[in-house]
């Protein structure tokens, strides 16, 4: 519940305002969700699952499994693409805030209905640097 709590506050704090920009303030990295900017390359079908092959360019907040740079799969089960949360289009650029379950093949990340994905925009990452280096410092605030 705490959780859900941290990642709602966080949601406010991305969603667009009311000129109709996305606003990137607070503590955003202050959750345990992996925190990637992607690029999506491809996307296959795989049973119940979406593998959309990406590539991961930046890395600002780790999961519970180690997430390298370069190219990786992320799962996204076929219901979530079904009601399209989340939303995302090949050869497109997304900023994704994820979950920490595991991926169906032991490797890469999961995205799900209440993963994060919005598209990604340049003015992002030194803000995102700045909150990464905020964090490393211990300076994130906890709720």
């Amino acid at each position: 519940m705490l959780e859900e709590a941290r990642e709602t506050r966080l949601i406010r704090q991305l969603l667009p305002t009311s000129q109709g920009n996305l606003a990137l303030e607070g503590p955003a990295l202050c959750v345990s969700a992996p925190t990637v900017q992607i690029h999506i390359l491809k996307a296959d079908k795989a049973g119940d699952w979406w593998k959309f092959t990406v590539n991961i360019i930046s890395v600002y907040k780790q999961g519970t499994s180690r997430i390298r740079r370069g190219d990786q799969s992320l799962w996204i089960r076929s219901r979530d693409i079904a009601c399209k949360c989340p939303k995302i289009k090949p050869l497109k650029k997304y900023l994704l805030l994820g979950n920490a379950e595991d991926s169906p093949d032991q490797s890469g990340i999961v995205a799900d209905k209440s993963s994060l994905v919005i598209q990604w925009r340049d003015t992002w990452a030194r803000r995102l640097r700045k909150f990464q280096q905020r964090e490393k410092k211990g300076k994130c605030k906890k709720a």
